[in-house]
């Protein structure tokens, strides 16, 4: 049994609100600035036997990546805004 639309929304609502809580302690607390390091620690540390040739085409094709689904996320976006004014009208 699937689950409707309605129930969906409400859970990216409650997983954005649960990131916004966790962001903003972490900002109170005062770790903001840790997190960039142990982030670049960590990706020295498993990136530090890759070639640099490798790494450069798989940026490269995860970027390519996302520009296609950020294309397809706004024409998505498009097309919900064309459905809706005709609806209103």
């Amino acid at each position: 049994m699937g689950r409707t639309a309605t129930e969906i929304q409400h859970d990216v609502v409650l997983a954005g609100r649960f990131l916004i809580d966790a962001f903003q302690t972490v900002r109170r607390r005062g770790w903001l600035p840790w997190i960039s390091v142990a982030a670049l620690v960590l990706a020295g540390v498993l990136l530090r036997k890759r070639p640099v040739a490798d790494l450069a085409e798989r940026a490269a094709s995860a970027a390519d990546r996302a520009l296609q689904v950020a294309g397809a996320l706004a024409a998505i976006e498009r097309f919900r805004e064309v459905t809706r004014s005709q609806r209103a009208a």
